[in-house]
């Protein structure tokens, strides 16, 4: 009984550590909520699934004792100037495809409607077709979440953490699958809980406002990118 419920507390003790290691926002986020809030809530938890997928090859790293090698100054750079790539890639497109999205001006006469439509649809056609593609999703997300080292770090603080206050004693096989479970479980509900809040959202925006939420995540992703790639020299440097 006491084994069970040691058993029990870690799991939610991991669990409680993934959620909040999830919450700081980041590329992964961003994504997500930009996804659900265009309407495209299974691409959006794509996102999630290939976000989480990356986080558990991280902890599998950093559980079985791969970690070394992947926190080399050397590669952990390497890994952060293609996360700097991959989301600077992201936010010039979601600015582009705030402006691509054309309102009809409501001078147009009837028959100048259906071409200018026909005009908007092959001009925005390629932006969502992407956007909710859930494969393009998913390793999207794997893609970003992949690119972030720090990953590995965060499992290896939270197994540190808790031996450090005495829940978890030596790391058997066990003990480290335990962790994989119940931290990707944590980080997936939280993103799966943004994209939730952001899908609903979307009800109370207005195409205007849609249209500007979608510039401020480019910007914010520009800037995440801008900082990834001075992380990275910090790393080379240092």
């Amino acid at each position: 009984m006491h084994s069970l419920f040691s058993t029990a507390l870690l799991f939610v003790s991991v669990y409680v550590l993934g959620f909040l290691a999830a919450i700081p926002v980041g590329a992964s986020q961003f994504e997500t909520a930009r996804r659900a809030l265009k309407g495209y809530l299974k691409s959006a938890f794509a996102v999630v699934a290939g976000s989480v997928s990356s986080d558990l090859v991280y902890g599998a790293a950093a559980m079985f004792g791969v970690a070394m090698f992947m926190q080399k100054p050397q590669v952990e750079a390497i890994f952060w100037l293609v996360n700097a790539i991959l989301t600077m890639v992201l936010g010039i497109a979601a600015i582009r495809e705030s402006r691509q999205e054309e309102q009809l001006p409501p001078t147009a006469d009837a028959a100048s409607v259906p071409l200018a439509r026909g005009k908007a649809a092959r001009k925005t056609s390629d932006n969502p077709d992407r956007l909710r593609n859930p494969v393009i999703g998913y390793f999207t997300g794997f893609s970003l979440a992949f690119t972030n080292p720090m990953m590995i770090a965060w499992w290896l603080l939270a197994a540190q953490i808790l031996k450090d206050i005495g829940l978890v004693g030596e790391l058997t096989v066990r003990v480290r699958l335990l962790f994989l479970v119940a931290g990707g479980l944590g980080i997936g509900s939280y993103l799966s809980l943004l994209a939730v809040m952001s899908y609903r959202a979307k009800k109370s925006f207005s195409t205007e406002r849609a249209k500007k939420v979608t510039v401020g995540f480019g910007i914010a992703m520009i800037v995440l990118a801008i900082y990834f790639t001075v992380r990275a020299i910090m790393v080379i440097e240092g």
